[in-house]
Formats: structure tokens, sequence, C-alpha cells
């Protein structure tokens, strides 16, 4: 027999229907519409109320029982009750990436980076769907969506794209125009890695069960992705015109505003970035994040017996962290790099201080200007592929040069923070013509001397 009682202190005297202990849930009524609605408690998810949708008392105990019966067999395998919708687990997902950077358990790039990421595309496409009702063809689907997004989709609707980015302690909102495209290989590996983590949380959080696959679409087109490196002859080359450019502004006269003080000054911080880059094969944003106390000196014995100085520097680039051997040549554009701190802050560089600077001593991000009228300069803007080259061409350079003296892949690999894999696919630039001698041995005079032989 069912019992009914009365919530306290309910002025409109709620109607409570108590049900056998062996049910495990409650049914009620609110007035004014008399709608039922059922409660119950899963271990350790807490208490749970819904609506049942009905005034009506047998279909509200049959809803009732279904819905309880479910809610039992959901916890029973590990999974929430809590229906909850894609967005609001992607808000969950956002709120850990957050905290984990102020906890400094990952970079800071995590909270600036991928919260947009998740927002604009993820919830964008899936909105208010369940996750665990995604499936693999909900993702195949999301990746025509992504690929439109901004040329026929929703991001076409908007010329801008906005940013919030700290400067000077305060939250800024930033705009830049839309560069209209699809795109590219890289972008959409990276976002794939995203989502899955994003599904993975959900499924820790017990939201799904199975997790569907996610890879990004693979691109059947056979591209050269790589950038175009340079050769011996061509960096000696350019090497001369970076020269002869500084020397044009050393020694000049008639000067009083001091602007061509200043363009030997940028020139000579330009030309100790393009050797360093050279001799060190590093990234550009690892040399940007270059500070003092990042470098030191070492002495070594060379092979050849005699002791010499060489130069480490912990470097830090693409959220990770490493020790790297420079080339010796290194030392003197580092020496130069301090006198030219020196005459710009009147002091020598503490630890803290950066090794590439303004005229004010302060931390640069860009040589993108100056050496794009270098490469000009030197007729080496272009290579013959129609590539444009940049800073990373230095770092093509110096990997390809290390292989011809013979440093071994593994050994190069950890050096400049990349794989093996990587180095044959992308920053080798040694041609079948660079060894020539090997390629063409006098093999058909010793066979036609055997053959005679015979």
């Amino acid at each position: 027999m069912m019992r009914w009682l009365y919530a306290k202190g309910d002025i409109n005297h709620r109607q409570i229907k108590m049900d056998p202990v062996s049910e495990g849930y409650t049914l009620y009524q609110r007035p004014p519409n008399g709608r039922y609605y059922v409660q119950y408690s899963i271990k350790g998810q807490g208490q749970q109320r819904l609506s049942l949708g009905t005034s009506d008392p047998i279909e509200a105990e049959r809803r009732a029982q279904s819905k309880w019966i479910k809610a039992c067999a959901l916890a029973e395998v590990g999974l929430s009750v809590n229906k909850k919708h894609f967005e609001k687990i992607a808000e969950e997902f956002i709120a850990g990436i957050e905290l984990a950077v102020q906890r400094g358990e990952k970079a800071e790039y995590h909270a600036k980076q991928y919260p947009m990421i998740v927002r604009r595309y993820f919830v964008e496409h899936f909105k208010g769907k369940l996750m665990s009702a995604l499936k693999a063809d909900d993702i195949d689907e999301y990746w025509d969506f992504r690929k439109e997004y901004w040329i026929t989709g929703p991001g076409s609707k908007n010329p801008l794209i906005e940013y919030t980015r700290m400067i000077k302690g305060e939250k800024t909102r930033v705009f830049r125009p839309v560069k209209e495209g699809y795109p590219s290989k890289s972008t959409l590996h990276k976002e794939s890695l995203l989502l899955r983590q994003l599904f993975e949380f959900g499924q820790r959080r017990g939201y799904v069960i199975e997790i569907p696959e996610i890879h990004a679409p693979k691109d059947k087109r056979r591209k050269d992705n790589s950038r175009p490196g340079f050769t011996w002859e061509e960096f000696m080359h350019l090497k001369s015109v970076s020269e002869n450019r500084v020397r044009e502004y050393e020694f000049s006269q008639d000067d009083p505003t001091g602007k061509n003080q200043k363009t030997y000054q940028d020139r000579l911080r330009l030309h100790c970035f393009c050797m360093i880059a050279a001799f060190t094969g590093m990234r550009p944003t690892e040399l940007f994040n270059l500070s003092w106390g990042d470098i030191e000196a070492r002495k070594i014995h060379a092979e050849n017996g005699e002791l010499c100085d060489v130069t480490v520097m912990q470097v830090r680039g693409k959220g990770k962290e490493r020790e790297m051997a420079a080339m010796p040549e290194t030392l003197t554009f580092i020496n130069l790099l301090k006198s030219l701190f020196y005459v710009a802050t009147g002091r020598m560089p503490e630890d803290s201080d950066p090794v590439f600077f303004n005229h004010e001593g302060k931390r640069i991000r860009s040589f993108k200007i100056g050496l794009a009228k270098l490469l000009v300069a030197a007729d080496l803007r272009e290579a013959r592929n129609g590539k444009l080259r940049d800073s990373f061409s230095f770092r093509h350079f110096y990997i390809t040069q290390q292989i011809r003296e013979g440093v071994g892949h593994h050994l190069l690999g950890r050096n400049v923070g990349t794989s093996s894999k990587m180095i044959d696919a992308y920053y080798s630039k040694i041609r079948p013509t660079d060894e020539i001698a090997q390629l063409i041995p006098d093999w058909s005079k010793k066979r036609l001397l055997q053959y005679r032989r015979k």
C-alpha cells in the first residue's frame, strides 16, 4: 500500500507518494499543474530529480519505474546517470585545462589556444547533442563542417577573428582578418587529438562508454610541405650580403638624429640572428625565447685532442625544454649581441634579459620584415620550387650540413628536438648530385675487365 505525505513548509501542500523501499524512488506532484516528478539517489552521484511530464498517476508510475531501471543500469556499468550535453562536458574540460595551467602542470598555450578551438568548432557543431550518442558518422560530418567553416560555414559571416590577450596586465580584445582557406593537414591533425582528449575526459567522467574513431581526414594528394633551405654556396652568399649591409651604416656621417646608427644595430642584430640560427638549427620561437641565463660556455676535448670552447643552450619551445650543443661559431655572434645590449641599455645583460632585444633592451618576437629584405637583397627569397625562404630555412640548412658531415640521425634529432622520421621527411636537403662522386663509381670498366679475362 502506498503512503502519501505532505512536504513540510510547503504552503501549497505538495503531495508526496512514498514507494516501497525496494523501488528506490519517490513520486511527487507540484501544483499548480499537478505534474508528477520522480526523485531517487544513485550512490556516488547524489540525488536526481526529473519531470515525468504527466499528471496521470498510472502513467507517472510507469515512467518513473522506467527511468529508475535505466539509471540503475547506467550506474552498474560505471556511467553517469546525468544526461549532460556535449556543450556542458566541453566547458568542464576547458575548466580542467585552465586549472592545470594555473597549477603549472601544462604549458600556458593550452589555456590560450584550446578553449577557443573547443568552443568555436567542437561546441558550434555538436551543440546540444549527447556525447554518448555521437558515433563515427557524426565525427565524419564534423570534418566536413570544419573544412567549410571559414568558406561557407558560420565563419564566413564574420570577417574578423577575435582573441583575448593579456596586454600590460589587462585583458584586451584583439581582432585580425580571416584568412579564407581550408585548414591545413597539420591543423586538422592537432584538432583531432584535442577532440579525442575531450572524449577521453567524458569517458573518465562516465558520460560515454565507447569513444568513436577520431582521425583527421587523410589528404591523398602528395605534397612537399617542407620549407626550402640553403646550399652551402647560397648560405655563404647570404652571409656576405648581410655583412655588406651592416657595413653600409657602420661609420655613417652626418647623422644627428641617430637613425643610421639604429639601422646599423638592427642589421647587426639580424646578422647575429641568422648566424646563430644557421649554426644551431634552433626553431625561431626557441631563439626568441632565449635568455642570457640559458647560455653556458663549456670546455671540451675535440676529436683532435685539443681543448676548445663550446656553447650549450637550454632551449624552450613547442611546450618542451631540452639542452642542445651549438657550433663553436656561435660564440662570436653571442659576444656581439652582448656588446649591442650594453650599447642599448648601458649595462651588461643579466640572466633574465633576452638574447634578442630591441633598442630598449626588451624581448622581440620576430625579424620577419628585416629577414625578408635581406633575402631579397641576396636574391634568395624564392627557392627554385617557388616556395619562399624564411627563418626556418636556417634550421634546414643546419640539419643538412650535419648529416653531410656524418652526424647520426638519432643524435642530431635529440639535439634539434625532432625525430629521425621528421628529419628524413622534411629537413634533410641533401640532393643526389651533392654526393655525385659516390653515384658515378667506375663499375663499367671493372666489369669489362672481368669479362675480358674470362
